[in-house]
């Protein structure tokens, strides 16, 4: 309908200029050029000063001084996470100790965590979930330790149980976000490592598999010092991949892994073959998208925007503003007063389980809120929910995982968007991730995308949630790559 009315439009508008004098032109002609002219300008001033890679640099974030050049312990040491009957006693203990509060009739998962679901949880938390077997199921693959910059490193590490003569074996460095951990990829890592068996390919495309802990969340050491960022952990986990022995690996990141990825990509494009996400931060400031953004909605083609943009874009206002302000208020508490709020989680099991497992719910799908268990047992199980929750229990994690959004945020966050990503790259686009960000917004920073795919279900914590859907469209990144 627009599109047959637009020559009547253009019409119209042509109606109204030819009147214009010459004077009248002038007045408008001369300013819109000195603008154009000083945005080519400023444009051409700007590339100037963007950073071709982000400095790779130097830290140290270990417990007091750094010791002499040579002198840090570079070993790779086999870890098993263990517990106790004191550490499940006083789990117990507190869960016991669970002082309710009553909902608020029909608000469901609009007020946060439901507390009575959550009695739920908590009942069934204290006599039926079985933390040593899940300890075993977390020690199902092999769990390492090195010390890099003065903090221990916790990471597993994933080989194939068998490789065809001649076939080639890509390592893939898989990177989390907060608030989950490793165990998000627990149910990816098969697909990847053997995905023949599980039906996804005929071996073709093969991976070894390594999912570090960022420092300060689960069994990795938290920075001692101030300023320890996603360009530190990038630095770190450069190195991690090089003290394995690789030169050169595939990245794959959401939610914060995206970033540390990103950063590694920026800042090592030589060491990293390719890099997929499921999540892309992208700075949404500035008149031009702001114009862009606006066209988009009545001729998303002139901007660039597909159909299935515009569906998961629009109406701007709530999805990109209010859905975003009331999934973000925990953002704004991290990235200023972390350990305020930490403190208290730190102590309460039953605090910190609804602190984490609400994002879990709303973060799976908006809908959720209306629900009255918040969805959560729809896509996952509470064995797995709680022995995320635990992981971050046994290690007292919670704060400092905290912390990193106040340490991130307090930087300029413009580097990030300075420094193209020039290496092959790979989106995937799930329909109910926070936020969605159109293709061609993407190429503003990831200047070689290989594949871009719309997902077709799924939310924020895609690995935990459609393992299958995510190895697929890794694997089908990497066939291109290494075709190119």
């Amino acid at each position: 309908m627009w599109r047959e009315s637009l020559p009547n439009a253009w019409e119209s508008i042509m109606s109204r200029i030819r009147p214009f004098d010459y004077s009248q032109k002038n007045a408008v002609l001369v300013p819109v050029a000195a603008l154009g002219v000083g945005g080519m300008l400023l444009c051409w001033l700007r590339s100037g000063r963007k950073m071709k890679t982000i400095d790779m640099g130097d830290g140290w974030w270990g417990a007091g001084e750094r010791p002499p050049k040579g002198k840090e312990d570079t070993s790779i040491r086999p870890f098993k996470i263990e517990t106790s009957d004191k550490e499940i006693e006083d789990l117990h203990q507190r869960l016991d100790r669970f002082r309710f509060t009553p909902h608020v009739e029909g608000a469901a998962f609009h007020y946060g965590f439901n507390s009575s679901y959550l009695r739920k949880v908590v009942d069934y938390w204290r006599n039926q979930f079985d933390w040593r077997k899940q300890v075993e199921v977390l020690n199902k693959y092999p769990h390492f330790h090195t010390t890099i910059e003065g903090i221990d490193i916790h990471f597993i590490h994933v080989k194939p149980s068998y490789v065809p003569h001649g076939q080639a074996v890509r390592p893939l460095l898989m990177v989390h976000g907060w608030p989950g951990s490793f165990y998000e990829f627990y149910k990816i890592i098969p697909l990847l490592t053997e995905p023949a068996k599980h039906g996804l390919n005929e071996g073709d495309v093969v991976f070894e598999v390594i999912c570090p802990s960022i420092p300060g969340y689960a069994f990795s050491e938290a920075s001692h010092q101030k300023g320890f960022d996603s360009i530190a952990t990038a630095r770190i986990f450069h190195k991690l991949m090089n003290r394995l022995g690789f030169k050169e690996y595939y990245l794959q990141g959401g939610d914060w892994g995206s970033r540390i990825t990103t950063n590694m990509a920026q800042m090592l494009p030589q060491s990293v073959k390719g890099l997929h996400l499921n999540l892309v931060f992208i700075s949404t400031q500035g008149l031009g998208k702001m114009i862009r953004t606006m066209l988009g909605a009545y001729v998303p083609w002139l901007v660039g925007f597909s159909r299935e943009d515009v569906q998961r874009f629009y109406p701007f206002m709530q999805k990109n503003i209010y859905e975003v302000l009331r999934e973000s208020g925990y953002l704004h508490i991290q990235a200023t007063k972390p350990d305020t709020a930490g403190c208290g989680l730190n102590d309460s099991p039953v605090g910190l389980a609804a602190y984490i497992m609400e994002k879990f719910s709303t973060w799976t799908d908006k809908s959720f809120r209306n629900k009255d268990d918040g969805g959560l047992e729809s896509k996952y199980s509470l064995d797995e929910l709680l022995t995320n929750v635990m992981i971050y229990w046994v290690t007292s994690s919670i704060v400092s995982s905290m912390r990193y959004y106040k340490e991130n945020f307090s930087k300029d966050p413009r580097i990030h968007d300075r420094v193209s990503v020039h290496v092959p790259t790979g989106i995937a686009a799930f329909p109910q991730e926070i936020i969605h960000v159109p293709r061609v917004w993407t190429k503003n920073v990831y200047k070689n995308i290989v594949t871009y795919t719309y997902m077709p279900r799924g939310g924020h914590f895609a690995a935990f949630e459609e393992p299958k859907l995510l190895a697929h469209d890794i694997m089908q990144f990497v066939r291109k790559v290494e075709q190119l």
